[in-house]
Order: structure tokens, then C-alpha cells, then sequence
């Protein structure tokens, strides 16, 4: 395959980077892309803080013509240091990282199956998914933990609610795992029409809405979301729950997990607080 671009990565503290970035701009790059350049990871910050590593690796995406000895002698010039110069060919890239996604098992028997790939299905649930552009794939510990649970839960005959659906990973499960009918919620259409297609592929029905919609009470809700919006959203997932009901949280880190409690406890009763590499899983019974 032909060269269509060239990816130019350069070194920087934090104090420089918003000059490094603008450097890249002016110089040409169609796209710009920061990350750690020592394994320091940032988590949920602070509301109203923008997270930035004391170190970064920034890279600018330049078309193939531009001329990288001039690019490189100039960044040199501005004092920053050159860390690695990629010629690549052009690719799907919204997509590329699809290539790392191979069908997983959560629990006994739910089974997540990416497009692309073939698995023997006698005595599993399967679900067909292609995330599209939408976050859930089930990679992540906080879905992993609300698969987990779907898997050793019974939710046949009842209503399910997945607010914050992404690709839709949860309610089709729920669906497919014999609930009666499923309600999935999100504030992204692109998370909407990728949860759609995904229900088609698996032969379910679901319903698809942004927030603001009314919510009857639910068996069964699901929020994998973060941990602000949790609270802050926790009025609404407890009205959605119907008395006895369950409602599950995940996507809230164990540092996070006492604010998240204390936001609901005068409400729901804990059932349990599982965790997977510093993740929580909450699951609340609704009097």
C-alpha cells in the first residue's frame, strides 16, 4: 500500500504542551494526539479540572507530502525533542483498534462475539457486536462486571433499563438473556444508532432514546457510566427502579465508591460491592 501520511511524535512537559501543540498546527498537521509518555494514568478528575500527564508524547498526523526533513530540523530548532517519525499507510482508523478485539466469556455463559468472528453457541448467550464508534465492548472491567452480573441474574419477564448504553453491550444482553423488554439510554446518537444495529444483529428489540425521555420502572437498571454523573443522576435511576427491583452501578472507581454510596443509601439497600483492578461494581435493592 502506498504512504498517505506521516505520523511525527515529539517529547514534552506539561508546561510546554500547549505551545508544542500549536507548533504542529501551524505546521501543517492534519490532526494532533497527546498521551502519557510514562505510564502515569489519570482517572475521573475533579469537576472542571482537564487532566494533563507531567510528561506527554505528542504526536501531529502530516500528509505523506510534507517534507519531514524540513518538519524535523525545524522542531529541533524550536527545542523540542524529536521522538520517533512513522510513515503509514492510510486505514479505516475509527476502527483500527477492532483489530485487538477477540470474542470474550463473562460469568458461565455470555459469550461477546465481534463481527468477524465465528464460536460454537450450544449452551451460551452470544452477542453479535460491532461497537461501531460507541464505547462497550466489554474489554473494560466496568463492563465486564455488569456482564458478569447479567450472567447470574434472572431478568426473564421483566423490564431492563441501560442508561448510558453505549453500543448497547448491556440491554442487548439483558434481551437476549430472556427480558421482556429493554430500554437503552444515552446522551450520543451515534450510541443510539451503533445499539440499534447491534439489536438487529442479534435478532432483539429494543428501545432507543436520549435522556429526558420517561422512564417506567424497571425490574432491572443498569448505569455504567462515572461516578459524578452517578450522583448526580441518582434521583432519576432511583425513580426508574421499581420497588424491588435492582439497579447496578459500575464505572466508579474504588477511591469513588463511598461518595457514590452516600448518594444513594437513604434509599436502596446495598446488596453487594464487588471489585476488579481498583473498579466497583454496586448492586441496590429497591424497598
Amino acid at each position: 500500500m502506498s504512504i498517505a501520511w506521516i505520523n511525527l511524535t515529539a517529547a514534552s512537559d506539561k508546561a510546554r504542551l500547549d505551545e508544542l501543540e500549536s507548533w504542529l498546527w501551524d505546521h501543517g498537521a492534519v490532526s494532533v494526539t497527546v498521551e502519557d509518555a510514562e505510564d502515569a494514568p489519570i482517572f475521573e478528575p475533579p469537576p472542571g479540572e482537564q487532566p494533563v500527564w507531567d510528561q506527554v508524547l505528542v504526536t501531529g498526523l502530516f500528509e505523506a507530502e510534507s517534507s519531514i526533513d524540513e518538519l524535523t530540523d525545524q522542531l529541533a530548532r524550536a527545542g523540542f525533542v524529536l521522538k520517533n517519525v512513522e510513515e503509514i499507510a492510510d486505514r479505516a482508523w475509527e476502527r483500527e483498534w477492532l483489530t485487538r478485539f477477540e470474542p470474550m466469556c463473562f460469568g458461565q455463559r455470555t459469550w461477546i462475539c465481534p463481527t468477524g468472528y465465528q464460536i460454537e453457541r450450544e449452551g451460551k448467550v452470544v452477542i453479535d457486536l460491532d461497537p461501531g464508534l460507541a464505547f462497550g465492548t466489554g474489554t473494560h472491567e466496568t463492563t465486564r462486571l455488569c456482564l458478569e452480573y447479567l450472567d447470574s441474574t434472572d431478568v426473564g419477564g421483566g423490564l431492563v433499563i441501560d442508561y448510558g448504553c453505549g453500543s448497547g453491550i448491556l440491554g442487548i444482553a439483558a434481551a437476549k438473556h430472556g427480558a421482556r423488554a429493554v430500554v437503552c439510554v444515552d446522551n450520543d446518537p451515534q450510541a443510539l444508532t451503533a445499539t440499534q444495529d447491534n439489536a438487529g444483529r442479534n435478532s432483539v428489540k429494543v428501545e432507543t432514546h436520549l435522556p429526558g425521555v420517561d422512564l417506567a420502572p424497571a425490574q432491572l437498571v443498569m448505569a455504567n457510566i462515572l461516578a459524578q454523573p452517578l450522583v448526580e443522576l441518582s434521583g432519576l435511576l432511583l425513580s426508574a427502579t421499581a420497588s424491588g427491583g435492582k439497579l447496578v452501578l459500575s464505572g466508579i472507581m474504588e477511591s469513588q465508591a463511598e461518595w457514590v454510596i452516600s448518594a444513594y443509601r437513604d434509599h436502596a439497600e446495598l446488596e453487594s460491592q464487588t471489585v476488579l483492578n481498583d473498579w466497583v461494581r454496586l448492586v441496590w435493592s429497591k424497598p
